[in-house]
């Protein structure tokens, strides 16, 4: 091997380094200390962080069921028994103070936490 060969194989071995050490690290894009705060009836009813492993939270009241599922991914709610089904349609929300409400219900899910780099609005309107 040559000096250049060395230094080559140096700059790639920092790259993997690098890489693995930020995979282990838990840096995939959500931001540390992220967490879906749900709201019940306009009260609090659990704060969970959107980092953990994946789990089902499930919400049963004189007024409905909701099922909301928590992964790396976000929150979403995947069952309602609601006559219109919208909330089903928000999908993962991940972003600060992105939502999911389910009116009939009266369940109410927003993110919060530090922002990741990025998902800040582009622009806003008045």
């Amino acid at each position: 091997m040559k000096r250049g060969d060395i230094g080559i194989a140096l700059v790639l071995i920092a790259v993997v380094a690098w890489f693995g050490i930020s995979k282990f690290m838990g840096e995939d894009g959500a931001a540390e200390g992220t967490y879906a705060m749900i709201e019940v009836n306009g009260k609090h009813y659990d704060t969970v962080a959107l980092t953990e492993e994946p789990r089902d939270i499930e919400i049963r009241t004189e007024r409905g069921y909701n099922l909301l599922r928590v992964s790396r991914e976000g929150i979403e709610m995947v069952e309602s028994d609601c006559p219109d089904q919208l909330c089903i349609g928000f999908g993962h929300v991940h972003d600060v103070h992105g939502t999911i409400v389910c009116l009939p219900n009266r369940v109410f899910v927003e993110v919060t936490g530090d922002q990741v780099e990025g998902s800040e609005p582009d622009a806003v309107v008045s």
